[in-house]
């Protein structure tokens, strides 16, 4: 009877494979089993692998101190039948037990992506990759500085990058370490390198386009960049996934672009105020200083510039005073519903008419300066009342 144990790694992977072709297998820590594992969790003599006369095979507990359990199980097993493919743990130890006819699946294609990467890992490549991109620095540096150019300036400009990336190759390598996948640590850091090198000479190239471009050739300067950076970091990702962990080609497809779209949407959460306020195709989105021997096209006339400058301003005033119009208009709006109109003086109660208002069609009363007087009299020059 043959018997096929695994030892596999936190994610499933294979760390050992053992076959026996005999009637018991004992698996723990002492050196007298037939399978031995390391771990503290461990008895001496742990578990036991027997078939029986009907040729079931069958996993007993020994007495032990952690037991048998099955993954995602807190239930011990103390005998139980199994079946080719099952897992186990023992101790803390994932165990996996096959018979010599479990079905494997078919081989895999080697892919010319999966080929140059493991090109990559060879050490005169890295070495000539690194030449490659410390000259590259170089002539960017010296290509895009304005006035003296001194050695300092590559220091100044690149080692920040170069030593992220080199702790972010040594970081992806001790990952892989952990996960026990057994990574090429040279491939990680000629992979790095080769990914920086193609972007730096990317950017350099927007960096001219944009020195040289109108106003109108901003936004697809802008949209080349954008795409850029969320390319590098898909063909990174889906390279690592390959060179750390060995995750198939769909998986790690799969697993590349949906952080992409994760990056994207954190990216897009954030909006710049400035497109709040202009058109993005009205002003560039950045700002870039060149020496002018990379200025491939005549700058454009001072006479253009000022009637550029002109119209800005003049679409400026006309924004504001639309908006300053429009808030008046509002304001307008919102005092006229607070306020009523007062009713008419004729429909107000007489209680309630303000003092000398009078009735349309009225005169104002006469006062009262006592009897009448004869015309006679009155030209007679007396009083009423006085003594003839």
């Amino acid at each position: 009877m043959e018997v096929i144990v695994e030892q596999l790694g936190t994610t499933n992977n294979v760390l050992e494979r053992q076959k026996f072709d005999r009637h018991a297998v004992w698996l723990g820590r002492a050196l007298s089993n037939d399978v031995l594992l390391s771990d503290e969790h461990v008895d001496a003599v742990h578990a036991r692998l027997w078939f029986d006369e009907e040729g079931q095979l069958w996993i007993e507990d020994q007495g032990s101190v952690n037991g048998i359990r099955r993954p995602r199980h807190k239930q011990r097993i103390e005998r139980e039948r199994v079946r080719s493919g099952d897992v186990f743990l023992i101790g803390r130890s994932r165990v996996r037990i096959l018979t010599s006819d479990h079905p494997v699946p078919p081989a895999v294609r080697i892919r010319a992506s999966e080929v140059f990467l493991l090109w990559l890992g060879k050490p005169q490549v890295a070495a000539a990759l690194a030449l490659v991109f410390v000259t590259a620095r170089l002539l960017e540096t010296w290509l895009t500085t304005i006035g003296e150019f001194r050695w300092g300036l590559l220091l100044d400009r690149h080692l920040g990058s170069t030593l992220m990336f080199l702790a972010l190759a040594v970081g992806v390598y001790f990952l892989s370490v952990l996960f026990r996948r057994g990574g090429n640590f040279l491939a990680h850091i000629s992979l790095l390198i080769l990914i920086f090198l193609i972007a730096s000479l990317v950017d350099l190239a927007l960096m001219v386009g944009v020195f040289n471009a109108g106003d109108n050739a901003y936004p697809m300067f802008s949209v080349l960049s954008d795409s850029e950076k969320y390319i590098k970091l898909f063909i990174y990702l889906w390279s690592i996934f390959y060179l750390a962990f060995h995750i198939p080609l769909l998986r790690r497809s799969i697993i590349s672009f949906v952080i992409v779209l994760a990056v994207l949407g954190v990216d897009r959460i954030t909006e710049d105020e400035r497109l709040q306020f202009m058109p993005a195709d009205t002003y560039p989105l950045e700002s870039v200083f060149l020496p002018q021997g990379l200025l491939l096209r005549a700058p454009s006339p001072a006479a253009e510039f000022d009637a550029d400058v002109e119209e800005l301003f003049r679409r400026i005033d006309e924004a504001r005073r639309e908006a300053v119009e429009e808030r008046e208009r509002k304001r307008s709006e919102r005092v006229g519903a607070n306020t009523q109109p007062e009713p008419p003086p004729e429909s107000r109660p007489e209680s309630e008419q303000p003092p000398g208002s009078e009735s349309a069609g009225q005169a104002p009363p006469v006062p009262d300066e006592g009897p009448s007087v004869p015309d006679e009299e009155a030209g007679s020059g007396q009083s009423v009342g006085e003594p003839g």
